[in-house]
This record gives structure tokens, sequence and C-alpha cells, in this order.
């Protein structure tokens, strides 16, 4: 795997120079700008976004556990939130619950051990006596949609009863 030590190497210049080209955080003069970029290219050059979220303790993304995805009522729902969080440099990562308290508890763990930066939760009903104080205990924000539950966090739901 090709670091940005052998990208730096192999363009002549310092590792520095290679982070502020990829991260655009410094004006790089256009002669080492452009070998650079023709290092990245040669060696194929990716970066570890794992590395990166580590060192800034933020992965940008956000997890969503949805009960149905096949329902056009929540694709429309990804869609919509996907494309919110990519306006703002987010990524979204999706996992279907099958609106069962067993699959929401290993999309949510899955997502936790990935250290999203938040969770979006369409909750199964019994959630929030376990999968949902799970979820707060770690710090990690959460907004619940389309179900309320009965727990002190963000929700956005309709008021079903009322509306019927």
């Amino acid at each position: 795997m090709t670091t940005m030590g052998d990208v730096a190497r192999i363009a002549g210049v310092s590792v520095t120079t290679v982070s502020h080209v990829l991260n655009g955080t410094r004006r790089v003069n256009p002669e080492a700008r452009q070998r650079v970029e023709a290092a990245i290219e040669k060696t194929g050059y990716r970066r570890n976004v794992v590395a990166r979220a580590l060192a800034a303790g933020r992965t940008h993304t956000v997890g969503l556990s949805i009960s149905a995805l096949t329902n056009p009522y929540f694709a429309t729902l990804v869609h919509a939130v996907e494309r919110s969080l990519s306006d703002a440099g987010y990524v979204l990562i999706v996992g279907d619950s099958h609106d069962t308290v067993g699959s929401e508890r290993r999309v949510v763990d899955s997502l936790l051990d990935r250290k999203v930066d938040g969770m979006i939760v369409a909750p199964s009903a019994g959630s929030e006596h376990s999968t949902l104080p799970e979820i707060i205990a770690t710090g990690t924000p959460l907004v619940l949609i389309d179900r309320g539950a009965d727990i002190d966090c963000d929700q956005v739901a309709s008021e079903s009863v009322a509306a019927a």
C-alpha cells in the first residue's frame, strides 16, 4: 500500500506538502503541486480515511437504521437524508433493521463499531428498552424518525393517532 511518504519521495517534496495538496490547506507552488499530482497518479495513492478519522476524532459518517428499505416511503427518505448529508460533507451508512429489535441491535452495533458521528433511527417496537439507550450511553448524537419513542432524544415523527 502506497503511503504519503512514498508520494512525497517520488515527487521530491515533504509529506507536509503532499498533505497540503490533498487537503487544500495551503497554497503550494504550482510546479510542486504538479509533481505531487503526478506521483499520486503514478502510485495509485488513496487517502487512509481510517487513519485520518483516528487523528481527527471524526469519521464524517452518519448511520441510518431503517425498518424497510423496500418501502417507497423509506427509499425517498433515505435519498433525502443522503443528499443533505452529502452536501454537508458526510457519508451515509444504511442498515435495514427489518423492524425487529434483534436486527436493529446488529445494525446499531455495527454502526457504533464504525464510530459514526451521528445516528438516525427508525426504531423498532420495543427498542426504547434496549437499542436506543445503548446509543445514548455512547454519547453518539441520535435522531429518531418515523416512530417516536419514550426516550430523551431528538425525534421527528407524525402524530399518527391525531392524524387518523
